[in-house]
């Protein structure tokens, strides 16, 4: 039962991302493909960033707390 409320949730939030592309490729006047390959080369990228953003924070948040301390 949870699985298919997962399905079901995937494929609603599928079709509103659908909806969305097909709105700026319209907009846009490019192709729904040219627009959805954007939109999954920036998903990638967003993604690869959080990744090593999440590295990165956490190294500053070390530098950040040891400089709070000398002041």
């Amino acid at each position: 039962m949870e699985e298919e409320d997962g399905q079901n949730a995937a494929n609603s939030e599928l079709r509103f991302i659908t909806l969305e592309l097909m709105k700026l490729a319209q907009k846009s006047g490019k192709s729904f493909e040219e627009v959805a390959l954007e939109y999954l080369r920036n998903t990638c990228l967003l993604q690869e960033l959080i990744a090593n953003g999440q590295e990165s924070r956490e190294t500053k948040i070390g530098h950040t707390a040891a400089a709070s301390k000398r002041k």
